[in-house]
């Protein structure tokens, strides 16, 4: 089985995959939506990985509610259900993955992780997704 995990944003996703082989997720790549076609990029990584499952987070409050974001990324879960019919979509609770992926990332210089944003999204979708496999796989 192979999964692909995502952090999913307005502007920028993050993306990382693993296999239930190993049971450990890589952190690979971020979209950046303003240039780059989201679904289309998707449709390329689902056929090079020759990606199983999804494993989307969810925002939520650190008390379990619902985070207003959810609403935003529910409807991305049901856009990515319509464009990959058949394959199962997870969704993992997303609290603290950006938080542990900036601390990841704390030696960067202040300049630097202004321009890094595409990494913390990448990290935070590695972070999302190894918490779903250490749960689930």
């Amino acid at each position: 089985m192979n999964y692909l995990g995502l952090d999913y944003g307005e502007h920028r996703v993050g993306v990382a995959f693993a296999d239930s082989e190993f049971k450990f997720a890589f952190a690979r790549e971020t979209i950046d939506q303003k240039t780059v076609n989201l679904f289309e990029r998707l449709e390329q990584l689902v056929k090079i990985n020759k990606v199983d499952e999804f494993v989307v987070g969810m925002p939520y409050h650190p008390d379990g509610r619902a985070d207003g974001k959810n609403v935003v990324v529910e409807a991305f879960v049901k856009e990515l259900a319509e464009h990959f019919p058949g394959k199962p979509i997870h969704t993992q609770d997303e609290s603290y993955s950006s938080v542990q992926a900036q601390e990841k990332t704390s030696h960067f210089s202040k300049k630097k992780k202004q321009r890094n944003k595409a990494v913390i999204d990448q990290l935070a979708a590695q972070i999302i997704l190894q918490r779903w496999l250490d749960e689930n796989a």
